[in-house]
């Protein structure tokens, strides 16, 4: 973030140099941001529109390059989810694998070569009560 001349930056856990298409997917495929698949392709196609206009170009890949970071983003949420909730004990972060689940099966769908983990995904039981049985109980 630049500010009267000077660069601040506010991303300290992931903070390093990478995909665009990474930080867009982290973005709209937030489970907390709880937006609808029109809301994500609008914000997609503006993005794009933007990044065009202020002359970034814009490979013909990056819908697919978006999607294949979506994918990694929402697996590594959800591996985040299952630790800080089951191990860490904070229960509130087991909310938020139903949504991560849902948008990933979602992802996946749309990437070609990947039909054999569309498949595992669809047929994976998510036993929410299962896991909520697993959680640490407290007095």
């Amino acid at each position: 973030m630049v500010r009267n001349g000077w660069a601040f930056l506010i991303d300290f856990q992931g903070l390093r140099p990478g995909l665009a298409q990474y930080d867009l997917a982290s973005l709209l495929y937030d489970p907390y941001a709880s937006l609808t698949d029109g809301q994500r392709t609008e914000l997609l196609d503006y993005y794009i529109a933007q990044a065009g206009a202020a002359g970034v170009e814009i490979g013909p890949d990056f819908r697919r390059v978006y999607d294949l970071c979506a994918m990694q983003r929402l697996m590594q949420a959800l591996g985040a989810y299952g630790y800080l909730g089951l191990v860490k004990e904070r229960l509130h972060f087991l909310d938020y694998i139903e949504p991560a689940f849902a948008s990933l099966r979602q992802v996946v769908s749309r990437i070609s070569g990947l039909h054999s983990l569309g498949l595992l995904l669809d047929n994976l039981p998510l036993d929410l009560s299962r896991i909520a049985a697993r959680a640490p109980k407290h007095p």
